[in-house]
């Protein structure tokens, strides 16, 4: 059975040479011989051998030479060498070994000893070989593999740093926006909050994120956000709502709030959302709606009161000729004169429905002196007015004029004057009447009232200490036909709205329940004085 292996027998005794090289090529070696040192350097750089028998005494150059210069060169200093000699020194053995010798043989050794010694280190050659190789793959796989590992570490890092600039670049665009941005995790926790949430809110971002942001939303509309959130994180879905947020000042205002779902390679990362403070669109747009309607309702009553005016001068005119024809003494003349009063009466809703309307028909205006109109209000009124009720009136001295049609800005002080006294019902109270001239800045606002050009005007108040209005009577105290009184009253504040309005004024309302109420009209200055009133028509100014 052939063994294999290419192996280099170097000996200077030809009968020793031949019976090594016969003895491992009986055991299937193929063997290539060398009597001296010089020659079997020359055959190991011609072809490289596996495995080496050097003799150790040799002329010229011995066989620890030969070891030395085969460890000197690379490609021979890995070869198995065995070293056969003829004694058993000790000293010469350790040397060898020293050299890098494998094993040492004997010449006179057994030829089975030669083999399974040359077998033994052939294969551990063959094993060392074999790892080496294995060892090298192995070592070029980590070495690759690290050269991946850096090249990923430096795209990560890259990626980091990208990312790093990216949320920079983020944080700046969402500091620098006028909206609030936030960012929630799939846990629906807040997680990021840009600057104009901590300066709308007066909170810090880290007293904002997780469910801090709640604390900041009115009471009565925290129930149905969460809701609304909890059903958005539950089905990843966008969602909108408007609801009241507490600013830094302490005013609740309304925002929008509007979020889509965010996702990450396919997965939900949560919801990123903006919210936009929207009271003064959600302001003008109720205005814009309430000036509508009382647009249209001023048309409607413009329209019935031109075709009742018809009928009440027909009226008139019937009632007139049929007094004509009627004699002194006739009962039927009684009965004409109540209709003809009946009608009087019907024409001054006429003259109600027509100042609602504002401008719905042409009034004759001039410079008007209020203070001398309203001390001339007050003390026809004195009669009228409730019992328990204590006068208090302040009139400026030296109030500019105003433009005003006289007879409608009477009606309006006699009607607000009466409603201050049916106020105070049974209990006594206060009624204080005050004139005084201000000055509006521009696009001035007051309590939802047309803006007012910037100018002086002349200020009328009139407050009473009475039963005082909700804040839903306050609202609906202008509409048309709105009353708490009994059936048939309610036109009297709408109709005053009307003349204000057609008046280029305002009328406000400040009331609380318990409190009482105060009725603001402004009336613009007019360019030239009124006519000199008589001074002795003006009440005291207690």
């Amino acid at each position: 059975m052939t063994q294999g292996g290419n192996i280099l027998v170097v000996d200077d005794e030809p009968e020793t040479l031949q019976l090594l090289a016969g003895i491992l090529t009986s055991g299937g070696y193929r063997v290539r011989p060398a009597d001296s040192g010089k020659l079997a350097l020359a055959s190991v750089a011609a072809e490289r051998p596996e495995l080496i028998l050097l003799d150790i005494t040799m002329p010229g150059m011995g066989g620890f030479e030969v070891c030395q210069r085969l460890n000197a060169c690379e490609n021979s200093r890995d070869i198995p060498v065995i070293f056969v000699s003829a004694g058993r020194d000790v000293v010469e053995r350790v040397e060898g070994l020293r050299l890098g010798a494998v094993d040492f043989v004997s010449k006179l050794s057994h030829p089975d000893e030669i083999l399974a010694r040359v077998h033994t280190h052939l294969e551990l050659g063959r094993l060392r070989a074999q790892l080496e190789r294995r060892v090298a793959e192995r070592t070029e796989d980590l070495r690759s593999a690290n050269e991946q590992l850096r090249r990923e570490l430096t795209q990560r890092i890259r990626a980091e740093h990208a990312l790093r600039e990216s949320e920079q670049r983020f944080r700046h665009i969402a500091d620098s926006a006028p909206v609030i941005i936030w960012v929630s995790g799939p846990d629906g926790a807040n997680t990021f909050f840009n600057k104009q949430a901590s300066v709308f809110t007066g909170r810090t971002i880290e007293e904002l994120r997780g469910t801090g942001w709640q604390k900041s939303v009115h009471p009565e509309d925290q129930d149905r956000r969460s809701l609304l959130c909890i059903k958005a994180l539950q089905g990843q879905q966008d969602f909108q709502l408007e609801y009241r947020l507490r600013r830094a000042d302490g005013e609740y205002r309304w925002v929008l709030s509007t979020s889509v779902g965010r996702f990450i390679n396919g997965s939900y990362a949560g919801h990123v959302g903006t919210i936009i403070d929207i009271t003064d669109l959600k302001r003008n747009h109720e205005r814009m709606l309430e000036t509508q309607k009382l647009e249209s309702m001023g048309v409607l009553a413009a329209g019935i009161a031109r075709d009742f005016n018809n009928l009440l001068c027909s009226i008139f005119g019937e009632t007139d000729l049929a007094l004509l024809d009627v004699p002194q003494d006739s009962p039927a003349r009684e009965s004409i004169e109540r209709i003809g009063a009946l009608a009087i009466r019907a024409s001054e809703i006429v003259k109600l429905l027509m100042a609602y309307a504002g401008d719905g028909c042409e009034v004759v205006s001039e410079p008007v002196d209020l203070g001398y109109l309203v001390a001339e209000i007050l003390q026809l009124l004195k009669l009228s007015i409730s019992k328990k009720a204590l006068m208090k009136v302040n009139l400026a001295k030296d109030l500019p004029a105003v433009q005003a049609n006289a007879p409608q800005i009477r009606q309006v002080v006699m009607n607000l004057v009466t409603n201050a006294s049916e106020a105070l019902g049974d209990r006594e109270g206060v009624i204080t009447v005050t004139t005084k001239r201000v000055h509006i800045r521009q696009k001035a606002s007051r309590n939802g009232s047309a803006d007012l050009a910037e100018g002086d005007y002349v200020r009328l108040e009139v407050s009473d200490t009475g039963c005082g209005m909700t804040e839903e009577t306050q609202t609906r105290a202008f509409d048309p036909f709105y009353t708490t009184k009994f059936l048939g009253r309610g036109l009297g504040l709408a109709a005053i709205q009307g003349i204000v309005r057609g008046h280029r004024g305002a009328i406000n309302i400040v009331s609380e329940p318990g409190r009482g109420s105060t009725f603001e009209v402004l009336l613009p200055c007019a360019e030239q004085p009124a006519d000199e009133p008589a001074q002795a028509l003006y009440v005291s100014r207690a």
